[in-house]
């Protein structure tokens, strides 16, 4: 039995965390020749990572389960982290091994990317790296995918202890040696794109009617700038459009942003609509700056 998540108690996320440089140009080339840059800058990054940002800017306490090297993006990683209020005494840190980069070239007329990717040279976590009290003592569990193993053995902690899971299902991160973690949610907020890739179809009807079948609390599948559809285990079901942005300067993070502010939303019991409103608005707001943490302390009380 799944007990009431407690708000005094943290979210723990077990995922990547990541150091982006964001640099805005006037179009994608794809020939040799240099481009001159219209703004740029450097912040952390990384599905659970930033959606751990969020939640702590509005005021829960968070707790990372990650790897990260000791080189000097390691340290700018955990440091920002830090500055949002993220707990991240629980980082494996590896000496001599290099942490995740991104360059994510922006497209100044859409807010478009096209992300160069360099992954942390890191042992992944096992399951030896999750405390089972960590778990048992969170108010929710918050996966993407990473650090496989280990999400599996906090995944059956949490299943033993009755702490809600939560499934990030980004754009293009799919992958069938996932499918276990996912129907373990009892959230699942997914891409479309996900949601059709898991299902194996082109209908987002059988999507959803698959990942229902074994009624989850909650199913939110996210469609960028057409919105979102939502649907609980006791019925209630509606699409929530995506907020008008007409001064687009970025998208990333913006997914990850509303992520975090949904599972916020949640945790304090606020009614759906409500906090699918709370969550768009968060994610349209990420979009009018670069990066997904630019809008984190504008727009809360950090």
């Amino acid at each position: 039995m799944i007990k009431p998540p407690s708000v005094s108690n943290p979210v723990l996320g077990l995922g990547a965390a990541t150091w982006d440089h964001l640099v805005v140009v006037p179009d994608f080339v794809n020939e040799e020749g240099v481009t001159r840059a219209l703004a740029d800058t450097q912040q952390g990054g990384g599905p659970v990572a930033t959606a751990l940002c969020t939640l702590s800017a509005l005021g829960s306490r968070t707790v990372l389960l990650d790897a990260q090297g000791d080189d000097e993006t390691g340290q700018r990683i955990l440091r920002e982290l830090q500055i949002f209020g993220v707990d991240t005494q629980y980082v494996r840190i590896h000496v001599g091994h290099s942490s995740a980069q991104a360059s994510i070239l922006v497209r100044q007329r859409d807010g478009a990317r096209h992300i160069f990717y360099v992954p942390a040279r890191v042992p992944e976590l096992t399951g030896a790296d999750i405390a089972h009290e960590l778990v048992q003592g969170s108010a929710l569990l918050h996966i993407n995918g990473r650090h496989e193993t280990a999400a599996r053995r906090a995944v059956e902690i949490a299943k033993e202890c009755g702490v809600p899971i939560s499934f990030d299902g980004g754009a293009g991160r799919y992958r069938k040696g996932i499918r276990d973690l996912v129907l373990a949610s009892d959230i699942r907020i997914v891409a479309k794109e996900f949601a059709l890739r898991f299902a194996a179809t082109d209908s987002v009807e059988d999507a959803v009617a698959l990942l229902r079948r074994d009624e989850p609390r909650l199913l939110v599948i996210t469609d960028g700038a057409r919105g979102s559809d939502v649907w609980s285990n006791d019925g209630e079901s509606f699409h929530q459009p995506a907020l008008i942005v007409n001064d687009t300067v970025d998208t990333t993070g913006c997914g990850d942003v509303f992520h975090g502010a949904f599972l916020h939303g949640w945790l304090q019991g606020w009614p759906l609509r409500e906090t699918a409103v709370f969550a768009s608005k968060l994610a349209a707001e990420t979009a009018r700056g670069l990066g997904g943490r630019c809008a984190l302390r504008a727009a809360t009380p950090l």
